[in-house]
């Protein structure tokens, strides 16, 4: 039985078919695409998946996005088996008031980053999407919680929603580089201070709260990034982090070999 990873965001939908001769911790997978609920189904139909049989190993944090899956596979792979990956599938001790309300794509993302760390020490994850979280686990592998925010897109449309002038920059699509929005702090029109504002702020809460936490144990910590929330701010952040652009996908993955005993 072959594999496809799902990581089900708030913004977006990633899906990956495993390669076959991929081991666990890499990021070689044999296709691999992002999608939104509307085109969903359609992006589902031109995947190559032939006559095999696939485990569909799905992080989830949407509800309906989820059930839009389900329903597809349903339908139209009855032969597949579908699994919702849940708190008992991973392997990570926590120390939070219910870990069955703990988003998965938080825990498995952790419990993917220990996987990857190799220095011995904690592990600081910091996944930006819609919300960006920054999450804790300890020296002896435990997951301690941590905090969570508004990402970027987020703010633009917060700004907008609130204001009576102020554009959404969330749907507003243009070609300024990232490195424009940081050569200098002041903008010179609205959309340039909005811009400005919200990523400068992004950039200076990451980096203030990951040095927060990396006090919380004499040994260094390990922090990795992912989402794609910080595709526009991780250059500006400390070059001696790890950008794992799906953490959660690799996660749902070696997750999903577990089950299946691959």
């Amino acid at each position: 039985m072959r594999l496809i990873a799902v990581d089900i965001g708030n913004s977006s939908i990633k899906i990956a078919i495993d390669s076959p001769d991929s081991p666990d911790m890499t990021d070689n997978w044999e296709t691999q695409l992002a999608v939104n609920a509307e085109t969903l189904n359609q992006k589902l139909s031109e995947l190559p998946l032939k006559n095999d049989v696939f485990f569909w190993s799905v992080s989830s944090v949407h509800r309906q996005k989820e059930s839009k899956l389900i329903d597809w596979v349903k339908q139209h792979r009855p032969s597949d088996h579908l699994h919702l990956i849940d708190e008992s599938d991973v392997a990570l001790p926590t120390n939070i008031e219910s870990r069955k309300l703990l988003g998965r794509d938080r825990l498995i993302s952790a419990w993917m980053a220990w996987q990857l760390n190799n220095t011995g020490g904690p592990v600081i994850i910091v996944d930006a999407g819609t919300a960006v979280t920054i999450d804790w686990v300890d020296p002896q592998g435990i997951f301690q919680g941590g905090v969570i925010f508004p990402g970027a897109e987020s703010n633009f449309k917060r700004l907008s929603a609130f204001t009576d002038a102020l554009p959404d920059l969330g749907v507003i699509t243009d070609n300024m580089a990232p490195a424009q929005v940081f050569d200098s702090i002041i903008g010179k029109s609205t959309t340039d201070a909005i811009r400005k504002g919200v990523y400068h702020s992004q950039k200076h809460a990451i980096r203030e709260i990951v040095n927060q936490m990396s006090k919380l144990s004499t040994q260094k910590a390990s922090t990795f990034l992912t989402g794609g929330g910080l595709k526009d701010v991780s250059e500006q952040l400390n070059q001696n982090w790890h950008y794992v652009p799906d953490l959660v996908l690799q996660g749902a993955r070696a997750i999903g070999k577990n089950l299946i005993g691959v």
